[in-house]
């Protein structure tokens, strides 16, 4: 039984290209057979082996390179546990301490004006700080509150609803200007 892995597709059906030739014999013969020819180039054929082969080689390659880096490698020495502390303390502090707020604050300034790129970004950044951003959330607050003046917090109850200014979005009809503080 031959077998070999390999990127060969298997062709459902011939091209139209190659003819098949079929040889017919006589009516009175009991057994039939059926022959058919199939011309490949034998140069793309040698290719698609070699790049099997080369695929098969370097995933054998990197199957058994790391295990035997882990033992013989460079990386046979132990690493002191307050690098590693000291390390994790400072990305630490950058991921949860500076970068929430940054990250925050753009997207307040620039929520209406950002084009497609942006607006990735700001997804990409929001999606990898997002543990910090958690953290947060509920310290930082751009809406301005109290509205009313007379209001002592903002969930006291206004003196007179009629001199608060409505909290809708401006977005259809404004232009960016409209939302600088």
């Amino acid at each position: 039984m031959n077998f070999s892995l390999g990127l060969h597709i298997p062709k459902a059906l011939p091209s139209l290209s190659s003819p098949f030739k079929l040889l017919k014999l006589p009516s009175n013969s009991t057994s039939i057979n059926v022959v058919a020819s199939i011309r490949e180039d034998p140069i793309a054929f040698l290719r698609q082996k070699k790049t099997s082969l080369s695929l098969q080689f370097a995933a054998l390659l990197a199957t058994v390179a790391e295990p035997a880096n882990a033992v013989t490698g460079d990386n046979n020495h132990e690493v002191p546990l307050t690098w590693i502390l000291t390390q994790l303390g400072i990305v630490g502090f950058f991921y949860f301490l500076v970068f929430p707020p940054i990250i925050m604050n753009w997207l307040r300034i620039r929520w209406y004006r950002r084009n497609l790129l942006e607006m990735y970004v700001q997804f990409m950044c929001v999606f990898l700080c997002f543990p910090g951003i958690l953290l947060w959330a509920p310290f930082l607050n751009f809406r301005k509150f109290p509205r009313d003046p007379s209001m002592k917090y903002p969930w006291s109850t206004p003196q007179e609803p009629s001199q608060i200014k409505n909290g809708y979005l401006k977005y259809p009809f404004a232009k960016p200007e409209d939302y600088d503080w």
